[in-house]
């Protein structure tokens, strides 16, 4: 393969680096994937050995139902499971709000006397101080905002803009019944029955890949790159590089000449969100029996407890008579529990279970959990929410592109892929 003289090479073979390549394949170029794992798939990784079923330690869910990950699912008749049942609540003394209706859209305590227009925020405010600047107490949150914490960074380091069209959007809905269901694209989260790998199998089919490669050097100009891995090196007139920020942050790439100082600035940006994901698996439903989700649930949170957020990993899957729990958390919380020994993090994670079941007995029969930023070839979940200048996936010298770097969902890493895919055939003409 050194001697290919291939159109474009693909440095990583996640979403990213295979939406790249796909892209670049059916339109007539030649290319080759260097990826360092011994699978493709980078942060998204189905574990078929851990449990009774396949687990996700990574990406789990199909955020959506218009996505552009449902052309990969249709096309291969994957059966999914939509997440419907869904139920939330701000403390364990507090009553079950379902969460895909308006009813999570209302203040527990009665709708404070908010300014209108809602204030814009100032530099550098965090969500909880604009929240309580314009009177919204901890005690008086609804559980749509409260979730936002879930998948984001605590409002205490969140920056104010990331919530107030939200917060505008619940005071707007002020008027319509509470159990009206919320619109369906606020309703889209799906997980794929035996194994989210599967999505990316099409991508990759008659594409070359070197796996078990890690790519070290860089060089690149503007009449081509050369690729420089731990199985040889490899010429190509494009590259797109689609690796984890948290890699090109820690300099296990070298780019030769190095990146210009803006562009290396702009990577440094970059924050990887802290991630707490355990996994425990349970011989019987976890559900207590006047449990109000019963007979059949998706997710519950209890945003008192830490981690918040619970769901069912093995809802929709034929045949499996008990159930596994994935217990999430991100943001310096998240931090804090993987800062503990594992079995801490799984005595939090079952406590979690407990109080949001009902069901004071569980105890697991497996347990299972994974740190991406302790992974070298990851070093981090994904992106937090704060983003860099965009100029950080503008393409160099004509030959070198970018992809992945900011997304934290599987549809927009392959869409970030099939973008830099256009601007190296652009090139390539």
């Amino acid at each position: 393969m050194q001697g290919a003289g291939w159109d474009a090479i693909v440095v990583g073979a996640g979403a990213s680096g295979l939406g790249a390549a796909r892209a670049l394949a059916d339109a007539g170029a030649r290319v080759l994937i260097l990826e360092a794992r011994d699978r493709i798939g980078g942060r998204m990784w189905t574990d078929e050995t851990s449990m009774s079923i396949p687990i996700e330690r990574g990406a789990e869910l199909v955020h959506g139902s218009d996505v552009s990950t449902w052309e990969l699912i249709r096309a291969q008749g994957l059966q999914t499971h939509r997440m419907e049942r869904s139920f939330g609540r701000l403390t364990a003394g507090t009553p079950w709000i379902d969460a895909l209706t308006f009813d999570s859209y209302r203040f527990p305590l009665g709708a404070p006397a908010l300014p209108d227009p809602l204030p814009a925020s100032t530099p550098g405010e965090t969500a909880r101080s604009w929240l309580t600047r314009i009177g919204v107490s901890r005690e008086n949150t609804p559980v749509a905002l409260a979730a936002v914490e879930i998948d984001s960074e605590q409002f205490d380091r969140l920056p104010a803009r990331e919530i107030r069209e939200l917060v505008s959007t619940i005071v707007a809905s002020g008027s319509r019944p509470g159990s009206d269901p919320l619109p369906p694209e606020l309703r889209g989260d799906h997980r794929v029955i035996g194994g989210y790998r599967q999505v990316l199998q099409p991508l990759a089919k008659g594409i070359p890949i070197a796996l078990g490669c890690r790519v070290h050097t860089i060089e690149y100009g503007a009449n081509g790159a050369e690729v420089h891995a731990s199985t040889g090196s490899f010429a190509a007139r494009t590259v797109v590089v689609a690796l984890p920020a948290g890699v090109l942050q820690h300099g296990d790439v070298v780019f030769d000449p190095p990146l210009p100082p803006a562009r290396r600035d702009a990577l440094r940006e970059i924050v990887q969100l802290p991630v707490f994901k355990a996994l425990l698996e349970f011989d019987r439903p976890v559900l207590a029996a006047a449990h109000p989700a019963r007979p059949a649930w998706d997710m519950l949170s209890t945003f008192s407890q830490d981690p918040p957020c619970l769901w069912n990993a093995s809802a929709g899957t034929p045949g499996f008579a008990g159930e596994i729990v994935v217990s999430w958390m991100t943001g310096d919380r998240a931090q804090e529990l993987l800062d503990l020994p594992e079995s801490e993090r799984f005595s939090a994670a079952l406590e979690s279970v407990r109080v949001s079941s009902g069901s004071p007995d569980l105890e697991p029969i497996r347990a299972s959990t994974y740190d991406w930023s302790k992974d070298p070839l990851a070093r981090g979940a994904y992106a937090g929410p704060f983003l860099p200048d965009r100029s950080v996936v503008d393409p160099s010298e004509g030959s070198l592109f970018w992809a992945g770097l900011t997304p934290d969902t599987i549809h927009e890493s392959r869409d970030s892929g099939v973008r830099a895919a256009a601007q190296a055939l652009a090139a390539l003409r």
